[in-house]
């Protein structure tokens, strides 16, 4: 339905429409992968508080790919040299009781201090590996608000021009086209706020990496520490502490985490992964990394070439493990959370149970907190686009050996998304965008 209006009006909303205000906003869609490009001919005295940010913006994104090498070079470092103080570590038990009298104890006491200071050297260089890795995720935020406020702009000054002045005679079909376009551009600019509080979260957890090596490169007798606190977990459960508590993450309804339940042994159709026992619950995860051109074989050689560095339960915090490989069916990889040796609570013993031409499967073994369980990985090439897949199956939750009450899969299964594979997903996508 188009409605007139008297012709004095629809004249003076030609002039409106005509005026600088609106002829001088940037075109729908300059965002994009120029962000903020479209801005040059925005109003002056809007211009005056756009253009510091513009130039900020302009300045920490020039090189995220560099930021992203540096951190990767100082991780293989750390891993490096770690490897060198470990060979001072066996050198010095070698020789123990081996040589007597002077010679013996300037030589032990040469090689214990050459390994100390190898060590606190490897901690150092995975403190600055981290903080740059976290100078690279921040970037990405920044990057993608800054892009998504820019482009809600453009369209804001174009959706109130096309409402007030175009589509003539006032014409209330197209206003309500407008007014929908616009909605749905709101709509794209919110989904894009929620992904990047899932990056925040992922910095917020990169900086608690951070911290917790920092504290290993200051405090040296860091193990000790880790010891205490699994004897005061060993003494006093979690379960014993919670109270009114331990019900809560029952109260999270069954499905809505990405928890399943009866976990079959097959658990990606039309790949070869296989589950070998047989559980009552279970989790699955699937992420998008993004366009690529890489094929699932390179991105499997990718994992398994790269897997100390972006298997975020590999971890160790001794960096015995940074620069490891995926080697085969077989291999024994210790684990932690954020780094942390507390064993059956933050750490214990994965074995590689299979290994296929699109990722591979792990079992945790006795003394592991998820044991008994599996998880399945799967790296593949979708239509252009990185895909990266997590399922996990087991009897028992942590949180339900912890003393929480009802059904505990979903808060499980939303915990093992949010503090762990989404970490693996953004390192995976890092290493597929940056890494080459």
């Amino acid at each position: 339905m188009s409605t007139a209006v008297l012709p004095e009006a629809d004249s003076a909303a030609s002039a409106l429409g005509s005026g600088s205000w609106s002829s001088q906003l940037p075109s729908g869609g300059a965002a994009g992968d120029d962000c903020g490009g479209g801005l040059g001919g925005f109003a002056s005295e809007i211009m005056r508080f756009v253009r510091p940010l513009e130039e900020l913006l302009e300045r920490v994104t020039g090189d995220p790919a560099g930021l992203y090498q540096a951190s990767h070079a100082w991780e293989t470092y750390a891993g490096d040299v770690q490897s060198t103080s470990a060979l001072y570590q066996r050198a010095l038990t070698q020789i123990s009781g081996q040589v007597q009298g002077l010679t013996a104890a300037v030589v032990e006491g040469a090689l214990t201090v050459m390994s100390a200071a190898t060590h606190s050297i490897a901690d150092w260089a995975k403190v600055m590996s981290q903080a740059l890795q976290l100078c690279v995720r921040a970037v990405e935020i920044m990057r993608s608000l800054v892009c998504a406020g820019f482009e809600l702009l453009s369209t804001i000054g174009g959706g109130i021009k096309d409402l007030l002045f175009g589509s003539w005679p006032w014409e209330l079909d197209k206003k309500a086209q407008v007014i929908q376009e616009f909605a749905d551009n709101c709509a794209q600019v919110v989904a894009e706020a929620t992904a990047n509080v899932d990056r925040a979260l992922q910095a917020l957890r990169e900086m608690l990496r951070l911290a917790t090596d920092l504290y290993r490169a200051i405090i040296p007798f860091h193990q000790r520490l880790e010891d205490l606190l699994g004897q005061l977990l060993e003494q006093f459960p979690p379960g014993k502490l919670l109270g009114p508590l331990g019900g809560l993450p029952g109260l999270i309804p069954p499905g809505d985490m990405g928890d399943t339940y009866q976990p079959g042994p097959t658990p990606y159709a039309g790949s070869d992964h296989r589950f070998i026992g047989e559980y009552e619950l279970g989790y699955a995860h699937q992420f998008d990394l993004g366009p690529t051109d890489m094929t699932t074989e390179q991105l499997n050689q990718m994992l398994q070439q790269e897997f100390g560095h972006v298997f975020l339960p590999s971890r160790e915090g001794d960096n015995s493990q940074l620069n490891m490989q995926l080697s085969g069916e077989g291999q024994t990889i210790k684990t932690s959370l954020f780094g942390m040796g507390i064993p059956g609570v933050t750490a214990g013993d994965i074995v590689v149970q299979q290994v296929t031409d699109d990722g591979f499967v792990i079992a945790a073994q006795p003394g592991h907190p998820e044991y008994p369980g599996e998880v399945a990985f799967r790296l593949r090439n979708v239509d252009g686009h990185g895909v990266f897949e997590v399922t996990g199956a087991y009897d028992e939750t942590i949180l339900s050996g912890m003393g929480f009450g009802g059904n505990t899969n979903p808060a499980y299964a939303g915990i093992a998304d949010v503090s762990i594979w989404s970490d693996m997903q953004y390192r995976l996508e890092d290493m597929m965008h940056y890494g080459r």
